[in-house]
């Protein structure tokens, strides 16, 4: 071999060993990428979760608060019906007496 032709193997053997090197760079970039990806893609999983039990949560609340509010205004709704019966009671006994004194109340018009 002549050093024409060593100096053109060395040549060569240095071009398969950068083009080599070249390859595996971008391969270990293109890894990098995908793992980043993956981590990207479980951090929006993850989050997508944690957001949706925040959301249930939310509406599990105001749900109860809601049925809280109807239960109270059914209460309140009962109370004041007890009290609009107490109170036709009342209207018709003071329209049935003349006057305000127990000790003289009769059965006078």
């Amino acid at each position: 071999m002549t050093s024409t032709q060593q100096y053109a193997a060395l040549v060569a053997v240095l071009a398969v060993v950068a083009g080599g090197g070249r390859v595996w760079w971008q391969l270990r970039r293109v890894r990098r990428l995908l793992r980043a990806e993956r981590a990207a893609a479980l951090l929006t999983d993850a989050t997508h979760a944690r957001d949706m039990e925040a959301f249930r949560t939310r509406v599990t609340r105001a749900v109860a608060d809601q049925r809280a509010a109807e239960e109270f205004t059914a209460r309140a709704a009962a109370d004041m019906a007890v009290m609009a019966a107490a109170d036709t009671i009342v209207n018709a006994e003071l329209a049935r007496t003349t006057h305000h004194n127990p000790q003289q109340e009769g059965d006078t018009p």
